[in-house]
């Protein structure tokens, strides 16, 4: 077995020198001649990669199939609502705490927990659903509220363990990476967690074909195929704690020793970069705009467009493609041309999607030519973000000292939660006024974010790191 390894600083600039050969293709990372610490940064920025992927199968599978199955059992708006802002809501309440443990902590202990915990909602997920236990004389019978409550309890487990897994894992992956190259090493990380969904859909789609037939010959996610596939999810994220435990180490610098402080929290925040806080206000408020306004895209052009799922999944599936295997290539840009620009392109670019939405139907005749036009537009809007998103957790980094990782993730990741809760609640009732109004306010709240990033924000010094002295 493996022993659990700790690195000091020396060890961690060696990994840091090797992901950024492996991230701009350096053959030497290949070859002989590489030292033991650099052999290994690259095979554990895998292995970190091979859990979120297999701690992430549901993420995708969930936002399709739980508003439809939760309906099998009469759950009203509010509880369908409710399924999918508490896990936002989880995540934004433990992040920051977590953060700072971290820094103190470790970073793998938390990981690990994550995927267990992930694992423990995947169970839960499997049996919410009725069924009747016999055991002997005695009789278990659960109706539709057993299942909706253990719908709630496992994405309350879900998320809080979501919100965990990332903090861990973006803490774990600027450790690793080299500033020079923290734009790619973000990339990577960022498309394991939808390369886990898009596994998880391949997983659920032949289930779903096998068993979702019923008597009539509709297709329909039934209480057998929902346990069926959370089942196998569970087995693949049980596989991810074990990776989990032998595979990945703990990055945490060793050096300078931290003091113990009765007030070391508050100190810690005052010590932050001013510029952490700005880009955690410019996030609060995008983020909860675009993810606001995501539920109702899908609503809105099944109600103007077509009502033909088929065709809208096709529209989006370039995008999701997108969104699997460009970041880490895309993510070098911000390694090239600086953090501020691509953000400035993704932000811009998506607010003028969602103003041009709501007029396609008016520009085009037929649905197909708007399916057509919209394909188009979020395939761009996605290529554009799969750079942003890396670009803005590399900027996170390289505002944040060593011993800074924890807490500093913590709060970026808190400002995001805080907007997906915020957010579908704000633009559901812009929706509730007017159709329209969801796409013009989330346009000119990207377009303003983006002017923000360029005129508050600067870009910070990319010097090549020193390696600590032994």
């Amino acid at each position: 077995m493996r022993l659990v390894q700790a690195y000091n600083d020396a060890d961690i600039f060696n990994m840091q020198q090797t992901v950024q050969r492996a991230s701009s293709g350096d053959a030497a990372c290949a070859g002989a001649g590489l030292g033991t610490s650099e052999m290994l940064a690259q095979r554990h920025l895998q292995q970190l990669q091979s859990v979120v992927r297999l701690a992430s199968l549901a993420t995708a599978a969930l936002v399709v199939a739980l508003p439809i199955y939760s309906q099998n059992f009469g759950a009203s708006g509010k509880e369908t609502g409710l399924l999918f802002a508490i896990p936002a809501f989880m995540a934004a309440m433990a992040r920051p705490i977590v953060g700072h443990s971290m820094d103190r902590l470790g970073r793998k202990p938390f990981l690990v927990l994550s995927v267990a915990l992930m694992f423990v909602a995947m169970v839960v997920f499997a049996l919410a659903r009725e069924f009747v236990l016999v055991v002997g004389d005695l009789v278990l019978e659960t109706d539709a509220r057993f299942a909706i409550a253990m719908l709630f309890i496992a994405r309350t487990i879900q998320g809080f363990a979501l919100g965990l897994l990332l903090l861990s894992a973006y803490t774990i992956t600027a450790d690793l990476a080299r500033q020079a190259g923290r734009g790619a090493s973000f990339g990577y990380t960022e498309e394991a967690q939808y390369r886990g969904g898009i596994l998880g859909g391949l997983i659920a789609l032949p289930i779903l074909l096998l068993f979702g037939f019923n008597l009539q010959g509709e297709l329909r996610i039934t209480q057998q195929v929902w346990s069926l596939v959370f089942s196998l999810f569970a087995v693949g994220v049980l596989i991810g704690v074990i990776r989990a435990l032998r595979c990945v180490p703990e990055t945490r610098p060793t050096s300078p020793p931290q003091p113990v402080h009765p007030t070391r929290e508050w100190r810690a925040l005052r010590e932050l970069d001013p510029q952490l806080f700005r880009l955690m206000a410019i996030v609060v408020f995008t983020m909860a705009s675009s993810y606001g306004l995501s539920p109702f895209i899908l609503v809105y052009i099944h109600d103007r467009v077509t009502p033909n799922l088929v065709f809208i999944m096709l529209a989006y599936l370039p995008a999701a493609l997108a969104w699997a295997f460009l970041p880490s290539r895309l993510g070098r840009i911000a390694d090239r041309v600086g953090r501020r620009l691509p953000i400035v392109v993704g932000l811009s670019t998506s607010g003028v999607f969602s103003m041009t939405l709501p007029f396609l139907p008016l520009v085009f005749p037929h649905p197909w030519m708007v399916v057509a036009a919209l394909t188009v537009f979020a395939t761009l809007e996605a290529v554009c973000y799969a750079a942003a998103v890396p670009a803005e957790q590399a900027l996170v980094a390289d505002l944040l000292g060593t011993h800074q990782r924890g807490i500093g993730f913590g709060l970026y990741t808190l400002a995001q939660s805080v907007g997906q809760v915020v957010g579908p609640v704000v633009m559901g009732a812009l929706y509730d006024m007017n159709h329209s109004g969801p796409f013009i306010a989330n346009a000119a709240i990207l377009i303003l974010g983006s002017v923000l990033v360029w005129t508050l924000l600067t870009e910070p010094r990319r010097a090549a790191m020193i390696p600590p002295s032994t």
